[in-house]
């Protein structure tokens, strides 16, 4: 077996994620492409401490872009991405949708109101007045609800203060079963729901079901069991396992498996067939088994500088950054801020190939500048000059004017 030391590792790492690359002088489509195809999916969130968290990724490896660009890619045909339940909600090419046939399949498995004793015949019709509804074009939630009549009692279903109409439960029901999709969000970041012919023409139109074909109803019984795979339906894990293996560079199979959030048992089937293939190899990095995709490089050396959003690919699955980098990091945003460590908002700063320190930034838009309000190094880690620069890179891409370091001389005790 090939052994590679963590420091091999690390950089294969950030090589195969594009952020050991030199920033263009000037960002076209094409290299926001080329980025997205190299990650494989862009995870959304809806939290905009600094910027939408999906603009994040794109900066981190190319510097300041054209965000209007960005969005004309995925919200205008032909669609370089489309949105799904992938990694969390994230932006998949739509061929990558496609490999999730099982999870599509079964959304009934969960309830969203369709088997309630009392409201589900009532939310079943609903269902079918909303796909009515979007035969004219995509609308939101909120534009639905005014096209649509319905006497089904709202529930508090107790979302961490989310607390979704019957209208929104029915659309997200529908789109989890890929029935319908999305055109993208509006300046408030709702969906904008549609019918996949409005979205992409390599999305199939999908009968609203609420069971296999050899037991239709087994969504509306509540006291049946549903175990994952009771259609007979199988995501694609192979592709998303390949596709994973090539944006992670060298990962364990845990890592391949959170990539696209599958199955341990699928994923080491795909990871088998994969070394079978020459396509993954196996390495020892310092006592540790990992897989290495083949053609993954591992430059001599980087010299990234990157601000890294809670969601990119690169840190999205904790223990992998805790096995490569050394780094324990969390998202603090629901933390009571009496038990905040780091901050609200914490982004880990990359320089070369090390995670050395936190900042919680804050885009204050009312005084346009960009706040560092703690930062946090890493042990024998102190590097404010090239955080300084990062930082004034990204307030002139957020059209701010300003920096406050402020909270800069925070050492990690």
């Amino acid at each position: 077996m090939q052994k590679m030391t963590l420091s091999a590792a690390r950089r294969t790492a950030i090589a195969a994620t594009g952020l050991d690359r030199a920033r263009p002088a000037q960002v076209t489509a094409r290299h926001l492409k080329s980025t997205f195809a190299r990650m494989g999916l862009t995870q959304i969130d809806s939290v905009s401490r600094v910027v939408r968290s999906h603009y994040l990724p794109y900066y981190s490896r190319l510097g300041p872009y054209p965000r209007e660009t960005l969005d004309r890619l995925f919200y205008s045909a032909p669609r370089m991405g489309v949105e799904y339940w992938a990694h969390a909600a994230a932006f998949v090419p739509p061929e990558t949708w496609r490999h999730f046939e099982r999870t599509r399949t079964e959304w009934w498995r969960n309830d969203y109101g369709q088997r309630h004793p009392d409201s589900g015949p009532a939310f079943r019709a609903l269902q079918r007045s909303v796909l009515d509804v979007l035969g004219s074009g995509p609308k939101t939630a909120r534009g639905v609800a005014n096209l649509v009549d319905h006497e089904i009692p709202e529930r508090n279903r107790g979302h961490w203060g989310w607390n979704p109409s019957q209208v929104k439960m029915a659309l997200e029901a529908l789109f989890a079963g890929g029935i319908i999709s999305t055109t993208g969000r509006n300046d408030h970041f709702e969906r904008v729901y549609a019918l996949p012919h409005d979205v992409s023409q390599s999305l199939p139109a999908l009968e609203l079901a609420y069971g296999p074909a050899s037991a239709p109803e087994l969504g509306l019984d509540p006291e049946a069991e549903r175990h994952r795979g009771v259609s007979g339906k199988a995501n694609n894990v192979l592709e998303l396992t390949r596709t994973a293996a090539q944006a992670l560079g060298i990962a364990r199979p845990d890592c391949l498996a959170d990539y696209f959030r599958q199955q341990r048992a699928p994923t080491d089937e795909a990871i088998t067939s994969l070394l079978a293939s020459g396509e993954l190899v196996e390495v020892d990095v310092e006592g540790t088994r990992a897989l290495k995709w083949h053609a993954a490089r591992t430059p001599r050396s980087v010299s990234a500088r990157a601000l890294l959003a809670p969601f990119d690919p690169l840190v999205f699955y904790r223990p992998r950054i805790e096995w490569l980098f050394g780094f324990h990091y969390r998202i603090e945003i629901y933390t009571p801020a009496k038990d905040r460590v780091h901050g609200y908002y914490v982004l880990p700063f990359l320089l070369g190939e090390r995670l050395v320190g936190r900042v919680d930034l804050h885009r204050d838009q009312s005084a346009s500048t960009l706040r560092a309000l703690q930062v946090t190094w890493e042990p024998g880690e102190e590097h404010e000059e090239e955080l300084e620069l990062e930082l004034r890179e990204m307030a002139n891409w957020l059209e701010l004017g300003a920096v406050d370091m402020s909270g800069a001389h925070l050492p990690l005790s």
